[in-house]
């Protein structure tokens, strides 16, 4: 938020970041008494102004990127279907700011669902509208978290509790967008397939030609570095840490959608459910980092009399949350660890037995 500056105040012990616009360095309590009504409309205005074009830039990105990685000609949606997505979504957005979101957003996603026997492009339309408020809802939830150091110092009542309540916001997010493009590449894989084919060929004919081994050390050590860079990318104001999350979402809804489903869920389930959630807290971590780059800039471009010791605040609150980083690096590698150990040494035998399981002829 461009205008955004903080004000601390101290009440009952507790350091509270008092969010401000406009400049203003009033507490909240003379704010409420004297700010005339005409501001707090002003406010809403701006809020109201900013979600409408959050969610339309998201959703024009989303369109075009996934256009442009699936080689179809700009000029093929710009005439027609981009100036439908941004329609769809001002008319979501709308709904939501009017406390609709809950039946808007399950209105179209039935319509979405709907359209998809009509013609897919609809359907996909009808996602990229609901993708961009959810992910505009998730983001002011993880940006406006009350748990978070920005909002309160009492964190050390119950450790892990209060880990969670940090965190559970960019999870969300991160699991959102994974499950989502996991869905959109298993039904879309026809659009998605220039994306993503090389990369399953690839893996397949390492496999096959022995480069890519199957064997605890090196599935850790492959996918510990796609994890971090996971992490890394949220240096890049997460820009790397969408793209591989949407990317190996994307591949294993390719390959849900080309292989037997059976067979793909037998030999993916026994170590995939916790690899993939390492990866989904991978990209939780990638968003936490940018948001303390965030914080960060924050603290840079506040002006105030005492705005050296509020750029320390800042400081300690960026490192703070770096820490919870760090910690969850170390839940990521535990489980890698553990899926790698099953893929190496149990995914065949467990997956050859739920495979029979499931094709396992009917007694006559």
């Amino acid at each position: 938020m461009n205008n955004e500056n903080e004000y601390y105040q101290e009440s009952s012990g507790d350091t509270r970041p008092i969010i401000f616009f406009n400049d203003t360095k009033e507490s909240l309590d003379n704010e409420k008494e004297d700010q005339p009504l005409k501001e707090n409309t002003d406010f809403t205005d701006k809020t109201t102004i900013n979600r409408y074009l959050a969610t339309c830039i998201i959703s024009i990105l989303i369109y075009l990127i996934c256009a442009w990685g699936s080689k179809i000609a700009f000029t093929e949606v710009i005439d027609l279907e981009l100036p439908l997505v941004i329609l769809l979504t001002l008319l979501l957005t709308s709904f939501s700011i009017q406390g609709y979101s809950k039946l808007s957003y399950l209105t179209c996603a039935v319509l979405g669902c709907v359209c998809y026997y009509i013609s897919p492009a609809y359907t996909f339309m009808f996602s990229t509208s609901l993708m961009s408020n959810i992910i505009y809802d998730i983001t002011q939830r993880i940006y406006f978290n009350k748990k978070d150091y920005s909002y309160t110092e009492n964190y050390t009542s119950n450790m892990i509790l209060s880990y969670v309540s940090r965190m559970k916001y960019y999870v969300i997010l991160s699991l959102f967008i994974f499950i989502i493009f996991v869905v959109l590449g298993y039904f879309f894989a026809g659009i998605f397939q220039p994306i993503v084919l090389p990369s399953v060929e690839g893996l397949n004919q390492g496999v096959q030609q022995g480069t890519i081994k199957l064997e605890t050390m090196p599935l850790f050590l492959n996918n510990f570095s796609v994890a971090m860079n996971m992490i890394m990318g949220g240096l890049y104001f997460s820009t790397m840490t969408i793209y591989l999350l949407i990317f190996n979402a994307l591949v294993i809804g390719y390959t849900a959608c080309i292989t037997d489903l059976g067979y793909f869920l037998s030999f993916t389930l026994p170590h995939g459910i916790i690899e993939l959630f390492a990866i989904v807290l991978a990209g939780a971590s990638g968003f936490r980092v940018t948001h303390s780059i965030f914080v960060l800039i924050t603290g840079i471009k506040i002006k105030d009399e005492n705005r050296k010791d509020i750029f320390i605040e800042h400081v300690e609150i960026c490192c703070k949350m770096l820490v919870d980083v760090l910690i969850m690096i170390i839940i990521i590698a535990i489980l890698l660890i553990i899926a790698a150990f099953i893929e190496a040494n149990l995914t065949i035998p467990i997956g050859k037995g739920l495979y029979d399981m499931i094709y396992l002829p009917s007694p006559v």
